[in-house]
C-alpha cells in the first residue's frame, strides 16, 4: 500500500511540475507578444549623417589636417529578385575577385548561403574608397541600387593629421570626447559644419539599415582653415628642440615663434619625455604651464623703473659683491664675476639678481603699487584670451593680500612670486620688439567655404597700444642687445645674424627640503634682427639634467631657429641693416689692414684673436689681451678714434 501512495505521490507532484512548466512558458509567450508590439513602434527611427569637417591648412597652402571618406558596404539580399541573383551571380563575383583580391569561389559559395538565409545586413567590405566604391557600384546586380540591388553603403569620416611628425599634435590638437584642444577646438565651429538626417531601419538587435537612398537633410561640409603655421620653419624648430631635449635629458620643453608685427604664429612646438625615454607632444606646455620666469623678467623691472624716470643709463649700482642681505634673507648672482658697481645695462647683461633687487626695492619699498600699476597696465594679471582653448591665468601678487610680504617686491623683480606662461612672456617681449605695441598672438588668417573667403584676419588685434614711451624701449632694446654681444648670451652672438633678448634660469623646487633634488626652467626669450625685427620667439625646457643655465640650454635652440630665417630669408629686405657690418667682418677675416685706414675703431667682437691682433700690432697699436679664442669685449668701443700707439686691450674666450 505504501508503494502505491508513493507511486501517486510522484505523479501528482509530476503532474503539477508539468503545469507551472506550461504557466511559465505562457507567461513567456506574453512578455514576448509584448515586446514585439513594443519593437513594431521603433522600427523606424531618424539618425544624424555625420558631416564632413573642414581642413586645416598651413601658411604654404598645404593641407596639415584633412577628412577623408571612407565606405562600409552591406548587402541586404531579401531586396534581390531571386531571378536577377540567379541570373548575375556568376558575373558579379567575377567582378569581386578583380576588385577585393578573394576568388570567385568563396563570394559564390557564401552568397547563396546568405540568399537562402534572407541575410538583411551582410558587411562585404570596410573602408572601401569612393574610387573603388565606384567601381563597386557599376558591377552586375548592385548597378540596381539599393532597393533592387540590395547595395547599401555606410558612409564613415576619419579625421587625418600631417602635421604630428614635426611636433604639431597638441597645437592641431582636437574636438571630440577629450575635450576642445588646439587648432581643432578653437575654431571648431568653422571647421564642424552641419550634420544630416536620414530614416533607418531596424533589422535586427541593434543592427539598423538605410531606409532608402536619399537622405531626408545631406549634411554641409565644414568651412576650411587656413592657419599661421609654417611647415619648413616648424621642421626646423622641432628638430632644434628635440636634439637639445635628448642632450640636456630634460623633461620636457616648449618653443613658440611670432612675427612681430602681425602676431601670426608660424611655430609652437612642445614635446614631453615619455616612460620609453622619447619626446611627444602631450601638453601645450606653451599655452598651459604657468611658471616663475626667472630672470626673463628682469627686462620688465627695469623698463617700469625706466617709465618712472628712477633710474638712468649711467647710474651706478653697488651689488655688493653680489650678495644682498635683506629682511634675513640672501640675494645672490650666480653669474657674478668680480664686479661691485655696474649700471643698469651691464646688471641685466650679467643678469644680476641683486642689482635688479637693489634698483627696484630702493625706489618702490615704501609705494610698491607705484610699480606694480606697470604690471596691471600691461595686462601681465590677466589672460591674452588667444583662441587655443587652455591658457592658464597669470599670477601677479597684489600688495596688501596675504600672499604679499616684505620680500615680496625685491624677489619679484628677477622672476620669483609670479607666474606667466611662455606664450605670455613671448607677447610682452614682442610689444618691445613693435616698438611698444602689444599685439594679439594670432593662429589663423583666413576662413574659407568651398573655395570663397568667408573671414579673413588681416589686420593684428591691439592689447596695448604702447606699454612705453620709445625714449625707454630705445634703452631696453639696448640692453637686450647688450646681453647677446656682452652678456650671458654671447658665446652665440655672431655679427652675421644679430639677436637681442634675455636668458632665463628658475629654479623650481627652493621652497622644499633641501634633500631634494635641485631643478629648473632653462629659457630664452628675444627678437631678431636686433635692429629691424621680424620674429620673436622664446624657448623654454623643464628640469634639465645636464647643464640647467639659459646659455646652455635653451639659447642653442633659439641659435639654430634664427640661424635658419637668416639663410632662408637673406635675399629679401631681411639683412638690410646688417648690410655693411657683415663686409666689414668679412675683410677683417681675409686679414686684409685698409679697414683701419679711416682711423676708426671697429667692432671685433666675435673675431678671432689670432686673425686681428697681428693686424692691429703690424698698424702700430699696443695691445693687450687675456684668454684664446674669439674676441668678447674691446676697451676702445667701435667708432671711437684711434690715435697712434694707442693702447687696446681685448677679452677672448673659447
Amino acid at each position: 500500500m505504501k508503494d502505491k501512495r508513493h507511486i501517486l505521490l510522484y505523479k501528482s507532484y509530476l503532474i503539477g511540475f508539468l503545469f507551472i512548466c506550461i504557466a511559465v512558458r505562457i507567461i513567456f509567450n506574453l512578455f514576448q507578444i509584448q515586446n514585439t508590439s513594443i519593437d513594431k513602434r521603433f522600427v523606424i527611427r531618424t539618425n544624424l549623417i555625420r558631416a564632413k569637417r573642414g581642413n586645416i591648412y598651413a601658411s604654404d597652402n598645404s593641407i596639415i589636417a584633412m577628412s577623408i571618406i571612407k565606405y562600409d558596404i552591406y548587402i541586404d539580399f531579401r531586396s534581390i529578385k531571386e531571378k536577377l541573383f540567379q541570373d548575375n551571380i556568376s558575373f558579379l563575383c567575377d567582378s569581386l575577385e578583380c576588385l577585393l583580391r578573394k576568388p570567385k569561389s568563396f563570394f559564390y559559395e557564401r552568397f547563396q548561403f546568405e540568399k537562402k538565409r534572407g541575410n538583411r545586413y551582410f558587411l562585404l567590405v570596410k573602408n572601401l574608397d569612393y574610387t573603388h566604391l565606384k567601381r563597386l557600384q557599376s558591377f552586375p546586380i548592385f548597378n540596381q541600387g539599393q532597393i533592387r540591388g540590395g547595395l547599401i553603403t555606410e558612409k564613415k569620416i576619419f579625421r587625418i593629421h600631417t602635421f604630428e611628425n614635426v611636433g604639431g599634435k597638441r597645437t592641431l590638437g582636437y574636438d571630440d570626447h577629450r575635450g576642445k584642444a588646439g587648432l581643432e577646438g578653437a575654431f571648431s565651429k568653422y571647421l564642424k559644419g552641419k550634420n544630416g538626417i536620414r530614416l533607418e531601419q531596424r533589422i535586427s538587435y541593434k543592427i539598423w539599415k538605410p531606409l532608402n537612398s536619399g537622405n531626408q537633410v545631406d549634411p554641409e561640409d565644414g568651412k576650411d582653415v587656413y592657419s599661421t603655421l609654417d611647415i619648413s620653419l616648424q621642421d626646423v624648430a622641432y628638430h632644434a628642440l628635440l636634439k637639445e631635449l635628448f642632450i640636456s635629458r630634460a623633461e620636457h620643453g616648449c618653443v613658440i615663434l611670432m612675427d612681430v608685427k602681425s602676431g601670426k604664429i608660424p611655430v609652437m612646438i612642445n614635446l614631453e619625455k615619455t616612460k620609453k625615454n622619447t619626446y611627444e607632444d602631450l601638453r601645450n606646455f606653451a599655452v598651459w604651464e604657468g611658471n616663475e620666469p626667472g630672470s626673463t623678467f628682469k627686462t620688465m623691472s627695469l623698463l617700469a623703473a625706466l617709465e618712472d624716470k628712477k633710474i638712468d643709463v649711467n647710474m651706478i649700482v653697488n651689488t655688493e659683491g653680489g650678495v644682498f642681505k635683506l629682511k634675513g634673507k640672501e640675494i645672490r648672482d650666480s653669474h657674478y664675476r668680480g664686479d661691485k658697481k655696474m649700471n643698469p645695462k651691464q646688471i641685466l647683461e650679467r643678469s644680476s639678481n641683486v642689482g635688479i633687487a637693489k634698483i627696484i626695492y630702493e625706489h618702490y619699498e615704501k609705494n610698491p603699487k607705484e610699480f606694480m600699476k606697470h604690471l596691471y597696465r600691461w595686462k601681465l594679471n590677466k589672460k591674452i584670451g588667444i583662441d587655443i582653448p587652455g591658457e592658464s591665468d597669470p599670477f601677479i601678487p597684489n600688495p596688501g593680500n596675504k600672499n604679499w610680504s616684505e620680500i615680496t617686491l625685491p624677489w619679484m623683480t628677477f622672476g620669483y612670486n609670479i607666474k606667466l606662461t611662455p606664450l605670455q612672456i613671448l607677447t610682452f617681449y614682442n610689444a618691445i620688439a613693435n616698438k611698444g605695441k602689444m599685439i594679439k598672438p594670432l593662429f589663423i588668417r583666413e576662413i574659407k567655404f568651398h573655395g570663397k573667403s568667408i573671414k579673413k584676419y588681416t589686420n593684428p588685434i591691439v592689447i596695448n597700444p604702447s606699454i612705453a614711451t620709445e625714449t625707454s624701449l630705445k634703452k631696453v632694446r639696448n640692453m637686450l642687445e647688450g646681453v647677446v654681444k656682452n652678456g650671458t648670451a654671447k658665446k652665440y652672438y655672431n655679427p652675421e645674424y644679430p639677436y637681442a633678448g634675455k636668458t632665463g634660469t628658475t629654479q623650481l623646487n627652493y621652497w622644499k627640503k633641501r634633500f631634494l633634488t635641485t631643478t629648473y626652467n632653462s629659457s630664452f626669450v628675444g627678437y631678431f634682427p636686433a635692429k629691424n625685427p621680424k620674429y620673436s620667439c622664446i624657448v623654454v625646457i623643464s628640469k634639465p639634467e645636464k647643464g640647467y643655465y639659459g646659455i646652455e640650454v635653451a639659447v642653442p635652440v633659439f641659435d639654430t631657429i634664427a640661424r635658419y630665417i637668416y639663410t632662408r630669408e637673406k635675399k629679401k629686405n631681411f639683412f638690410k641693416t646688417n648690410k655693411s657690418n657683415i663686409n666689414f667682418i668679412k675683410k677683417i677675416k681675409e686679414s686684409k689692414p685698409y679697414f683701419l685706414d679711416k682711423g676708426i675703431m671697429p667692432n671685433l667682437i666675435s673675431v678671432p684673436g689670432k686673425e686681428i691682433i697681428p693686424i692691429l700690432e703690424n698698424k702700430g697699436f699696443s695691445i693687450k689681451y687675456k684668454g684664446i679664442g674669439k674676441v668678447i669685449s674691446q676697451s676702445v668701443k667701435p667708432g671711437n678714434k684711434l690715435k697712434r700707439n694707442q693702447v687696446i686691450s681685448l677679452e677672448l674666450e673659447e
